[in-house]
């Protein structure tokens, strides 16, 4: 993909960039924040002796922020795909709320993903522009995701749109930031972390309470 988003055949050495390109992209926007990390830095971090391979290879800052999205939401998507065939039809809230949260608490405990992951997307999410950026034009990559989310609106008929869409927003940058932190102190091997599946379990009945709370 060119900074333009046309379609190319990617030569070895230029898919090996990007990859390096987005890992240590995902790990300095995960512990410095979306804001402060600019494509140079990138560019420096990667070890690249041009300082615009990120700006080459990406476009801009939401081009980069998009391939790590579409990198990493693959694995997570699948597995959500994968629990929403498993799950009882129809599918009740607390159900619904479990398929958004559960795919990307594994993450954590898994030795072969992404450390940064969650980190990064809880900065993610918090940024204005990125989060306009995507309402305008949602990623492919998390189609189940957004189905879900649908799926959930309709056992809420009674909610505004725009009071079920807020509360949506909320959910979602709540948890991701719970569990980021929870990501961060599981890495750093902290005793008092709590174990995940506990964590999944207490901010699913809250996300659930959330959505539910009367108008």
């Amino acid at each position: 993909m060119t900074a333009t988003g046309t379609a190319t055949t990617a030569s070895p050495d230029s898919a090996g960039t990007r990859a390096r390109l987005v890992d240590v992209a995902e790990e300095l926007f995960a512990t410095q924040g979306i804001a402060a990390v600019s494509l140079r830095m990138v560019g420096q971090r990667a070890g690249q002796k041009n300082n615009s391979a990120a700006q080459y290879h990406f476009g801009s800052k939401l081009g980069l922020v998009n391939a790590i999205i579409d990198s990493r939401s693959a694995v997570i998507e699948q597995r959500r795909r994968q629990l929403l065939e498993e799950a009882a039809t129809p599918a009740d809230l607390s159900t619904l709320v479990t398929l958004m949260i559960v795919p990307l608490a594994e993450s954590i405990d898994d030795p072969s993903r992404s450390r940064f992951y969650l980190r990064f997307l809880a900065n993610a999410v918090h940024d204005p522009a990125l989060r306009e950026a995507w309402l305008a034009e949602p990623r492919p990559s998390q189609s189940t995701l957004r189905q879900v989310q649908r799926d959930i609106g309709r056992l809420l008929p009674d909610l505004p749109r725009k009071v079920f869409e807020r509360r949506l927003d909320w959910s979602a940058r709540i948890s991701l930031r719970i569990l980021a932190d929870h990501e961060e102190l599981r890495h750093a091997e902290r005793p008092s972390a709590p174990g995940t599946e506990l964590v999944v379990r207490e901010l699913v009945e809250m996300q659930v309470a959330l959505l539910r709370c009367p108008v």
